[in-house]
């Protein structure tokens, strides 16, 4: 285990500071994607402001009322977080390309995901808007939390592909 301690502080003394800007990167993409997994992605407002109204009358229904990013992706986002860190790693500091190009799928694939499910339930009210005229459907922070996760995991990716080695 020393070695690979020893050549991990090597390889970081001697990156440059893009490496180590495009590393940084990846690993807040990987980090905000994490965090989207365990924040609200939508949720339903009914007209007195609170879900503790539908929770008196009907837990089950009270439920629906925040979607977390759990709740929608079953912990998908627990992997690719990881993932798009060492990623980010390979890409920067190792400077490979074939890992700027999977840090670019993996942004890509989240975007894609947030867009086509997520965004979608996002002006859903289901359940309790047939229950509760007033209520209103809205983004959580995990939404953008995870599109902003994507983007720059793209973003950086696609750095990486379109800058030569130095």
């Amino acid at each position: 285990m020393a070695p690979r301690i020893g050549a991990f502080r090597a390889a970081t003394r001697s990156a440059s500071g893009f490496a180590i800007a495009l590393t940084v990167a990846g690993i807040i993409a990987g980090l905000l994607l994490v965090i989207a997994e365990f924040s609200t992605i939508a949720s339903v407002d009914v007209a007195s402001g609170s879900c503790e109204v539908i929770n008196d009358s009907d837990p089950a229904l009270a439920d629906r009322c925040s979607l977390s990013g759990f709740e929608r992706h079953g912990g998908a986002f627990l992997i690719l977080g990881p993932m798009t860190a060492a990623m980010a790693w390979g890409a920067g500091i190792g400077g490979s390309r074939p890992a700027g190009a999977a840090l670019m799928a993996i942004g890509a694939l989240v975007i894609v995901l947030s867009l086509s499910l997520d965004l979608p339930q996002t002006h859903k009210t289901g359940a309790i808007g047939r229950n509760f005229e007033g209520a209103s459907a809205e983004a959580g922070v995990g939404f953008y939390l995870e599109l902003l996760g994507g983007a720059i995991a793209s973003a950086a990716g696609a750095v990486r592909l379109t800058r030569r080695d130095e």
